[in-house]
């Protein structure tokens, strides 16, 4: 999901950073601790939440803290059976430190997977760093998963091991030149118009600028050589900070609908989920009307994201991105007219945020554990994601990989149009291994949401 705050923002790391460098005794507590901390420091990236009518409610801001007491937190995280010291690098990692905490004592070979570069998904980034670190015994907070989790998990990675050797996650040059062709077009069709047909303009740019955004979800996801020169589209295209979203969508897809962690269903004042009575959390005035206002409200999605963008990017002094959105309002509102490039930005958002997480909104919310996971990976992705079932091409076209959320949550940096080829497979598995996959018209997801904030409304 290419998702969505007005929420607290958790201080900056490189302050805490600065004092590492004195601190030899307390960095060497993990192998990665010197290097991580470096590479902390140069990023100096804070790590922000999104504001969005998807999203509003951040998790609880982390308080700040010395580099010393942040290493006298360990953090052992298992991987394929090891357990590695990420102490140090958790302070580095481009998560955040407290993505990285959540996993101490706990098995996070699938979300590290799902997540990270390691070969087979045109990079090994990630393996290189996950080698350097220190090797250890399981920490006595050693979390271990049910037969049944583990028998899951296992037929699980099989699977996945399948999917790699067959190639699912190597990018194709034709599919990668047509969607960006498509995309582009769509801008380039509006921007010819705008002067003499500022409607069909404003129509070309809007589903564009939708297209834009999950493209760039797809590239942000993405590994290898490819992706990462086309990291900077979103901020080329849409105003939107890849940083920014990187860090906000991670958490999304590590914590799937879990309450505190997930943003996406913690969406007060604009949407309720569920009943304050049962979340705690404040009530608002206008909730009794949210089945009212709902879908209408999505047309401001876009506007909340860029303004997110450009509080992080000016917050990260992150000069690339700044470059490439001053280019992107350069031509929104120097070559087009002012309707065109304002009507664009909230059409496009309407039918972005329409969709964006359409197919986890009506889905289980699981309670919060405060300590980690409240589900294994595999598990919390089926419990939270349901397909999207759409039978003609202009359906597709609009929900642009949406539709098969859970091949995408469950391999997000494979291409997005092998996921359709993937759904047979998946639902074989998951018919086999017992796992719940759920499949749906999308226009009974859309008429579910409805009902949704329709009952929280009455309740």
């Amino acid at each position: 999901s290419f998702p969505p705050s007005l929420s607290p923002i958790r201080p900056p790391v490189p302050p805490a950073m600065a004092c590492a460098r004195a601190a030899k005794p307390a960095a060497a507590a993990s192998a990665g601790a010197r290097g991580g901390v470096r590479r902390a420091t140069r990023r100096s990236a804070p790590r922000s939440n999104a504001s969005s009518p998807v999203s509003v409610l951040a998790a609880p801001a982390e308080e700040p803290e010395s580099v010393q007491e942040a290493l006298q937190k360990p953090v052992h995280i298992k991987i394929d059976d090891q357990w590695y010291d990420a102490t140090g690098y958790a302070l580095a990692h481009p998560g955040g430190a407290r993505f990285i905490r959540f996993f101490h004592g706990r098995d996070a070979t699938d979300v590290f997977y799902a997540l990270h570069s390691y070969g087979p998904n045109g990079a090994t980034t990630a393996a290189d760093r996950l080698a350097k670190l220190r090797k250890v015994e399981a920490p006595k907070e050693e979390r271990k998963m049910s037969e049944q989790d583990a028998a899951t998990v296992s037929s699980f990675r099989e699977f996945r091991q399948h999917l790699e050797a067959d190639g699912w996650f190597k990018r194709e040059p034709l599919h990668e030149v047509r969607l960006l062709c498509q995309t582009l077009g769509l801008y380039a069709l509006g921007t010819v118009l705008a002067a003499t047909q500022p409607l069909l303009a404003t129509i070309s740019i809007a589903i564009g600028m939708q297209q834009a955004g999950w493209l760039a979800h797809d590239f942000v996801h993405g590994r290898g050589r490819w992706c990462e020169a086309m990291r900077y589209f979103g901020c080329l295209t849409n105003g939107f900070s890849t940083d920014w979203w990187t860090q906000k969508h991670s958490m999304h897809h590590s914590f799937t609908n879990e309450e505190h962690k997930d943003e996406d269903v913690m969406q007060e004042p604009f949407f309720f989920l569920q009943p304050p009575s049962k979340t705690g959390r404040p009530d608002s005035p206008v909730r009794k009307w949210q089945h009212i206002y709902g879908y209408p409200l999505f047309a401001i999605t876009f506007w909340l994201w860029r303004f997110d963008s450009l509080r992080s990017i000016k917050r990260r002094g992150d000069w690339k991105e700044a470059v490439a959105c001053a280019l992107q309002y350069a031509w929104l509102f120097a070559v087009l007219p002012l309707p065109v490039a304002l009507g664009s930005i909230t059409l496009g958002g309407f039918l972005c945020g329409a969709l964006v997480s359409a197919t986890h909104q009506s889905e289980e919310i699981m309670d919060n554990d405060p300590t980690g996971p409240t589900a294994e990976y595999v598990d919390a992705q089926f419990r939270s994601t349901r397909d999207a079932e759409c039978n003609d091409p202009i359906s597709k076209f609009f929900w642009g990989g949406m539709d098969v959320q859970l091949e995408h949550h469950l391999f997000p940096s494979m291409p997005r149009y092998k996921y359709h080829r993937l759904r047979p497979l998946l639902q074989s598995w998951a018919k086999a291994a017992g796992a719940g996959y759920r499949i749906s018209p999308w226009t009974t997801i859309i008429a579910d949401n409805w009902k949704t904030l329709r009952n929280v409304a009455k309740a």
